[in-house]
């Protein structure tokens, strides 16, 4: 493994690899107070981590920052026994690369003690020109297919490289590789960000499987195709033929939903519990929530006034259990931008039930099926009346989004799309109910469809999260044969003036393909 150099600059010390000493002479001599810096540029700022620019080194490289902060007695007391974040990510790092894994290492990792025990640590970094975090690359409507494919390929290769030298990444996702030349004909993938990951000897088939699984959590921008090349990579050189891939494929979508169950059961509760990203306040008999940084108080509370102006003159859109919904357009500040967003309110129509509203409800239901990799206009906030009067849900709409009716009629003259738009709604249907199932029967305004400019189904999108039920079982089978087949029937009879002979026979044959 390379040498690490030792240096200390005020109250922290620094581990530094050796060919990096000289890049970094100039910039640890100023980072006694690294967040606090007068040239530090935070970009993301949490309880306990922070992640920031700290500006160029003379030689001209950019330098980021990532430190941690323990901030209770246990923790600091843990690493009296164990090395820090930060000195694990280094050294990880550095033995990834040993042992022939492509991989871009920290620079550099700082501990900064106070009377013995650790307080914070430090991770520096380099940014690498010209290269792209995956998940945004693979994003992208504009890569060419074949380029597109030669970088899974890599990825696959990336992955086998990694389990056959046993580092064990358990946040294995796009996000955690870096494509350094989105040009070059043959692409070179990196496994960056070392936080948790661990070596080992070997790995085990359950372990492979596992971080395959994470990785698969990509959701439906990753086309079939695309995983099976991935898969065809990664076991290139040994005698997995396809139909083995297949099988394999399969049972990792089975150990992936599992794994996107219990992601979404925990932001189920985080969101509404403060952390995370998100944040809850209350003005008076308001109990609001809302994505932290995204939208402010004062937009929010405005909309609802605005709406409450109008009392009467909303458009009635249900009536799900003891409330009655009305909706109503409007438009909200995010950030620099605005976005068209539907502000719906429920009124109870008796008593209102006790325990959480549906608005609130709802908003857990959008972000514990975002976090799913489940499409969901994103709800821009929900604010509850504490006093008993129903409560208000604002969600942001999605540009060029299509009811589904509306599509499935459009797609009439032509039966080769009609067929992919019932193949998209099936495996949407079954996606959503490793979650739950609607909470009454389908109707206008429920799934909205994305097409690309040339008219190709993007995917479908559940528009109104407050007629969903999210099912709160851990278990992968938690929504029970009877509710699914009510959700059928309930499509079946949304779409029933559309079906030509034979077609709603082919809806329950796309959805048994994919459960």
């Amino acid at each position: 493994m390379q040498k690490i150099l030792k240096k200390t600059t005020g109250s922290i010390t620094w581990y530094i690899r050796e060919s990096e000493v000289d890049i970094l002479a100039d910039k640890l001599s100023g980072l006694n107070d690294p967040i606090g810096g007068k040239n530090t540029a935070i970009h993301k700022k949490g309880r306990r981590k922070v992640f920031a620019s700290l500006g160029t080194t003379t030689g001209g490289e950019e330098i980021y920052l990532k430190a941690f902060r323990l901030t209770s007695l246990p923790l600091r007391l843990k690493h009296l026994f164990s090395s820090s974040k930060a000195m694990r990510e280094l050294t990880i790092g550095l033995t990834a690369i040993e042992r022939g894994v492509p991989a871009i290492a920290p620079l550099a990792a700082g501990e900064k003690k106070h009377m013995g025990l650790l307080v914070e640590c430090y991770v520096l970094l380099k940014k690498i020109d010209g290269a792209v975090n995956l998940r945004d690359y693979l994003d992208r409507d504009d890569v060419p297919r074949q380029q597109r494919s030669r970088v899974i390929e890599a990825l696959g290769r990336l992955a086998r490289k990694s389990h056959e030298s046993g580092i064990f990444q358990t946040d294995f996702s796009l996000n955690n590789f870096l494509l350094e030349d989105p040009d070059d004909p043959s692409p070179r993938v990196c496994l960056i960000d070392f936080e948790r990951t661990y070596v080992h000897d070997y790995l085990s088939n359950d372990m492979k499987n596992w971080t395959l699984a994470k990785l698969n959590r990509v959701g439906p921008g990753f086309s079939a195709a695309d995983r099976l090349r991935f898969l065809k990579a990664y076991t290139a050189g040994s005698e997995t033929d396809r139909p083995s891939r297949l099988r394999w494929m399969r049972e990792l979508e089975r150990h992936t939903y599992w794994i996107l169950r219990k992601d979404a059961l925990r932001m189920h509760s985080a969101c509404v519990q403060g952390g995370r990203g998100y944040r809850s306040w209350t003005n008076g008999s308001l109990r609001a929530y809302c994505v932290e940084g995204r939208h402010s108080e004062e937009e929010l509370i405005r909309l609802t006034k605005d709406m409450d102006k109008n009392a009467g003159k909303e458009e009635a859109v249900g009536t799900p259990g003891p409330f009655k919904v009305y909706k109503e357009s409007g438009k909200i500040r995010s950030r620099d931008n605005w976005a068209e967003v539907d502000i719906y309110r429920f009124v109870p129509t008796g008593s209102q039930p006790a325990g959480t509203g549906p608005a609130v409800r709802a908003w857990q239901a959008a972000n514990a099926l975002i976090k799913a990799n489940i499409p969901v206009n994103r709800v821009a906030g929900a604010i509850e009346v504490t006093e008993g009067a129903g409560g208000y849900l604002v969600v942001e709409r999605v540009p060029g989004l299509k009811d589904l009716h509306a599509a499935i009629a459009e797609s009439q003259p032509y039966p080769g799309k009609k067929r992919i738009l019932l193949w998209h709604a099936a495996r949407f249907l079954s996606r959503l109910h490793n979650h739950g199932t609607f909470a009454g029967p389908i109707s206008n305004g429920d799934i909205g469809v994305l097409e690309s400019p040339s008219g190709r189904t993007v995917g479908l999108y559940l528009t109104a999260p407050f007629r969903f039920k999210m099912s709160l079982v851990m278990s992968m089978s938690d929504t029970g044969p009877r509710d699914r087949e009510s959700d059928l029937d309930g499509l079946q009879e949304f779409l029933g003036d559309l079906f030509e002979e034979g077609e709603a026979g082919l809806l329950r044959k796309f959805y048994r393909l994919h459960c």
